[in-house]
């Protein structure tokens, strides 16, 4: 009896505590310079997962961000979904300005395993920018999957910085291209949090000059196993008429020849026309879903320099435009065909404080935007050496059963033979 009693007051504590994780919601900080909320920290908007998820795709995509929310759940209406995405997201670039000023770059700081008291603190020194709420946050394993989706989409690095590196917009190793998401655990590096107010004063510096707008979201500890294994649960099926028309564009970016004809139309007129390419068939009229279409949006060839840097994003800070088919690797030749293309780099970068040899590493990149790391000749190199000592000790192995297998000769056999 005095058993079951205490294991049921252990599944009462185990269910309180995952009520308590699944029901306790995640503060999310917005640093810009023209944002300031206008309601008390008890009258936040209390914004669900899939939304924000959404809202840092938003603000940290390349190109105008469009998106059908094909992956909300229908239980969440999609005109207020649009309307927190416009409300949190990025301003968009005015019209009618003459000459646009830069946007600013931004950056997505996740802090994982923040406790009561961090949380207090937070609001107390940031609470001015304390910008709506999130309900039923994810796990952790979901926070990875998210990085991994934004390495995927060339959004952020794999290798991020410490904080005080982060915060600097000239600090180009730690950006790719115009932004950065960052994720630091509270529970394995707990210094984190120190450093972060420390330099607290350099992103206000920052972010008053329009240099950075930075989005911080602070996950509390509770949440590190909870429920929620995903950002996104809802899956955008397509039909079979988008999934052939998919195939068909898939096919047309890879056989399509850019001809010189193009060079003569402006950079603006060559971007809407792919745009449209890229989001109509060439047979039907009904227009493919821009979170397919996105995943295809960067094509083999360019009509300019000036177009490919911008649409690679510089390259992802990785490369360089350049030309295959011409004799100038930033201009057109008029004597044979155009198809700007990234041509990667290498880069140095540092080791790391934690890393068992010091100082700084090489980085190959591949990909059509140089937004992966190329690691296939490390992979030749150890897969070469495994083949080849397997082979070698298969070889030494077999000989020494030949030689076991072969007969003594007669003389020898004569003088150990039995009587």
């Amino acid at each position: 009896m005095r058993l079951l009693s205490s294991i049921a007051v252990s599944v009462a504590a185990l269910f309180s505590g995952l009520t308590a994780a699944a029901s306790q919601s995640a503060d999310v900080f917005l640093f810009t310079k023209t944002y300031a909320p206008s309601k008390p920290p008890s009258e936040l908007p209390v914004i669900q997962k899939e939304i924000v998820r959404h809202i840092i795709l938003q603000r940290t995509s390349r190109q105008p961000y469009g998106d059908d929310l094909c992956d909300l759940s229908s239980r969440l209406n999609i005109k207020t979904a649009i309307d927190q995405i416009t409300t949190y997201g990025k301003n968009p670039t005015p019209l009618f300005e003459a000459e646009p000023a830069a946007d600013p770059l931004q950056l997505v700081i996740i802090l994982e395993g923040v406790s009561h008291e961090g949380s207090k603190w937070l609001r107390k020194e940031a609470g001015d920018y304390l910008a709506f709420t999130i309900a039923n946050p994810p796990s952790a394993s979901a926070n990875n999957e998210l990085m991994i989706q934004f390495q995927d989409l060339g959004i952020t690095r794999s290798k991020q910085c410490e904080i005080p590196a982060s915060f600097n917009p000239h600090q180009e190793n730690c950006w790719s291209g115009t932004s950065s998401v960052v994720k630091y655990d509270l529970k394995t590096n707990p210094k984190v949090l120190n450093a972060f107010f420390d330099n607290l004063h350099r992103l206000h510096k920052f972010v008053n000059t329009g240099d950075i707008e930075v989005l911080l979201i602070a996950l509390p500890e509770s949440t590190r196993y909870s429920w929620n294994r995903h950002w996104s649960t809802a899956a955008c099926l397509p039909t079979s008429l988008q999934v052939n028309d998919m195939a068909d564009l898939k096919r047309r970016a890879k056989e399509t020849v850019i001809s010189n004809e193009a060079e003569t139309d402006s950079e603006s007129d060559s971007d809407d026309e792919y745009e449209t390419e890229s989001s109509n068939t060439s047979g039907n009229t009904s227009p493919v879903p821009t979170a397919f279409a996105l995943k295809k949006s960067i094509p083999s060839c360019f009509t300019s320099y000036a177009s490919c840097m911008n649409q690679t994003n510089n390259c992802s800070g990785h490369g360089e435009c350049v030309n295959k088919y011409g004799s100038s690797s930033t201009t057109t030749d008029s004597k044979g065909p155009t198809c700007f293309t990234c041509m990667c780099k290498a880069s140095r970068v540092d080791r790391g404080e934690d890393a068992k040899v010091k100082g700084k590493k090489t980085i190959h990149w591949g990909g059509n935007m140089c937004h992966r790391e190329d690691i296939s000749v490390p992979f030749l190199l150890f897969v070469g050496f495994t083949v080849t000592m397997v082979g070698a000790i298969s070889f030494c192995i077999s000989l020494l059963f030949q030689v076991g297998e072969e007969k003594l000769p007669g003389v020898i056999g004569a003088g150990v033979a039995r009587k």
